[in-house]
């Protein structure tokens, strides 16, 4: 039997209740990732999409083999209705750029028979594709042709189905108010072409960059990867590495207003894990804030960071002895997301705190996230 004077505690419990759950604080809601679209390539075969939890996949490609056929990955257009996509040509030694329309599944080769495709981008409205194309020098890494490579830079008209040579080098990117297109020159520069005239000018030079990292890297620098553009424009990143033993070479981000003898901003990075292993660089699309990947080695690790150039110091956001090195950023240019590969995953992080956000098993090659819908 009950005494009063426990069920008069109980009942003040009870009565109270309600105050602490009021009091207590709220749980932090689950993360959902901003909107968009992301495209990627289904185990080196075929292009995908998908919404980036993963939900509503959808097939975009269906003439991609496992057998040396398939596409490794894409990017969309500015508007979604077109992707430029990279493609393995098993009857050729290289790869090949493709200009896709998924609706009408439709698709037209822009690159030669027999070359490596280095580095591919789109100009902001749309109307014009840039690609490097390796006629000799080895496969290309994900921020530059390697060392020894001989390629040049076209631009494919979109509307005129034609292209023409802007000059020599490899992994060109688009400038913001696309009136330029940069790339790593064969003379080791980054060199700016105009898209209207032709004319090139270099920014910087291997000797510069040498003069510049006397103290970082005493032994000159010897590889430069290829240039991207902030999303306002007033800024260009570039990675170098350093000369001598590969595996002990140093690699260092610079950023620096893009004209001639702008004296650039440095940021080591960590030894370079091989000679095709340039760093992956690429700008938040909404703010300064400039997003790495790379391969170190000596232990063999990965690592992807962010860099803002009004400070003096990187910020690691994910580190793995597993291998990744694609990424891409959301439309919002507030969280990245990765894809693991040896765990084939997705993992998306914010650039304000520490530690995956969201995370979905299985991922896709090579992911591109676009704002479209």
């Amino acid at each position: 039997m009950v005494g009063p004077v426990v069920r008069a505690c109980a009942l003040l419990l009870l009565a109270l209740l309600p105050v602490a759950t009021a009091c207590a604080a709220p749980a932090e809601q689950a993360y959902r990732p901003p909107a968009g679209r992301v495209l990627f390539s289904q185990a080196g075969t075929d292009l995908w999409q998908s919404a980036p939890d993963g939900t509503g996949a959808r097939q975009l490609t269906f003439d991609g083999a496992p057998t040396g056929n398939g596409y490794t990955g894409g990017r969309w257009s500015p508007d979604g209705t077109l992707i430029a996509a990279e493609r393995n040509l098993a009857a050729e030694s290289g790869t090949g750029l493709y200009l896709i329309d998924p609706v009408a599944r439709t698709s037209a080769r822009l690159t030669r028979p027999n070359t490596f495709l280095d580095g591919y981008a789109w100009s902001p409205d749309g109307r014009y594709v840039t690609y490097g194309e390796l006629t000799s020098g080895g496969t290309p890494g994900p921020g530059g042709g390697i060392l020894g490579a001989v390629g040049e830079v076209f631009l494919y008209d979109v509307q005129a189905r034609a292209g023409r040579v802007l000059g020599p080098g490899t992994h060109p990117s688009y400038s913001a108010d696309g009136r330029y297109v940069g790339f790593a020159h064969a003379s080791g520069a980054i060199a700016t072409a105009d898209v209207a005239t032709g004319a090139l000018t270099n920014l910087a030079t291997l000797a510069d960059l040498t003069r510049y990292s006397a103290t970082l890297a005493p032994r000159g620098m010897g590889l430069v990867g290829g240039p991207v553009w902030s999303s306002d424009g007033k800024l260009i990143a570039y990675a170098a590495i350093e000369n001598g033993p590969i595996l002990e070479a140093l690699q260092i981000v610079y950023v620096q207003e893009p004209k001639p003898g702008a004296v650039p901003k440095q940021w080591v990075i960590g030894k370079t894990g091989a000679v095709h292993h340039v760093a992956e660089l690429r700008w938040s699309p909404s703010q300064p804030l400039l997003g790495y990947s790379i391969i170190n080695a000596q232990p063999h690790h990965h690592w992807f960071g962010v860099i803002d150039p009004a400070g003096t110091k990187l910020r690691e956001l994910h580190n793995s002895v597993q291998h990744f090195i694609d990424f891409t950023w959301a439309p919002t240019g507030d969280a990245v997301l990765i894809q693991l590969d040896d765990e084939d995953a997705w993992a998306i992080f914010r650039t304000d705190r520490d530690g995956a956000a969201f995370r979905k098993t299985p991922g896709g090659w090579r992911p591109d996230w676009c704002r479209c819908e």
